[in-house]
């Protein structure tokens, strides 16, 4: 499967950077289109043994500001070439050069200045990590007429519980987060219960592990050891809520049973923002509106152009 996905890439990559290379005057293409083709796919080769999909989109940070600066540059070189001014003119005006131009350096400009606002944002975004801990939670049979009841919204009940006051407040209480995130987040003021707890349902997220009875408890946070406190607090406030609401015979087991299978531990890197994927998504926004920006800017240069020839075999200059 990796070797199908690595391969993949590769198509895409060389099949994009073939399309690329028409942005060159077509005697450069003949003479170093070949070579640089061979050059790109030993790239991409040491970019994926590097990194895999990371070393790609940086090797694509790479070679697309070079193949936009030397493609504009190549093909002024090609429209110097010519001896006279009279035939720089009717080069730019018969040849079409001028519209690849235009659009080459309204393109790399727009692509260059989309994919900097992009990877900007994305380092001056926050960091959150986040922190799981798994709990097992199901009931158990004490008498035989529990034994045949079902329950089937049990899951969604237990959910709902742990996202409830009664087991998020004594969390608060534990960790002080009502002093802590009024330092932290609003200039030392001692904030409100109900403004913490609207805070830290904001940060929890409980979703069920599929097709068994864990609850996965995960908390969002700047820091990563806050993270892995709040998600442990919630997995033990919750046990020891079902413990106080228990009013049956101390004789008999509890009614459900909830057991801390994995603590949550500090994450080693942050979750949000996901820096690869907004600075991918930004190269192809800024691709997508450098196409729309080159390709208007080179029909107005064309329209501009054409019409410059029509006047000039009108009064025969």
């Amino acid at each position: 499967m990796k070797t199908e996905s690595r391969d993949a890439e590769f198509r895409i990559s060389q099949m994009i950077y073939k399309r690329l290379l028409l942005a060159y005057p077509r005697s450069h293409r003949v003479e170093y289109g070949p070579a640089m083709g061979q050059l790109f796919r030993d790239q991409c080769r040491d970019a994926w043994n590097e990194s895999r999909n990371w070393g790609l989109l940086k090797l694509w940070l790479r070679v697309l500001p070079d193949l936009a600066g030397t493609s504009i540059m190549e093909r002024l070189a090609a429209l110097r070439g010519r001896k006279t001014m009279t035939g720089k003119l009717a080069s730019v005006s018969t040849s079409g050069a001028a519209p690849t131009i235009v659009f080459a350096l309204v393109f790399g400009i727009v692509f260059g200045l989309t994919l900097v606002v992009a990877t900007a944002i994305t380092f001056i975004l926050p960091e959150s990590y986040a922190s799981t801990a798994r709990v097992l939670v199901k009931p158990t049979a004490t008498t035989s007429a529990q034994a045949q009841t079902y329950d089937p919204y049990f899951i969604q009940t237990t959910v709902e519980i742990m996202k409830s006051p009664a087991v998020l407040n004594p969390v608060i209480d534990a960790l002080n987060l009502d002093q802590t995130w009024g330092k932290k987040y609003f200039n030392g003021a001692l904030l409100k219960s109900s403004e913490t707890l609207e805070i830290l349902k904001q940060r929890v997220q409980l979703a069920p592990v599929r097709n068994t009875s864990l609850i996965a408890i995960t908390v969002y946070s700047d820091d990563r050891e806050e993270a892995a406190q709040i998600a442990n607090a919630i997995a033990g406030a919750y046990r020891d809520y079902r413990v106080a609401t228990y009013d049956g015979p101390k004789s008999l087991s509890q009614p459900v049973l909830v057991q801390i299978t994995d603590p949550a531990e500090p994450g080693l890197a942050p979750v949000k923002p996901n820096k690869p994927l907004n600075i991918a998504l930004g190269g192809m926004f800024g691709a997508f509106l450098g196409l729309i920006a080159g390709s208007l800017s080179a029909f107005i240069t064309f329209k501009a152009g054409s019409t410059r020839r029509k006047r000039a075999a009108a009064t025969g200059v």
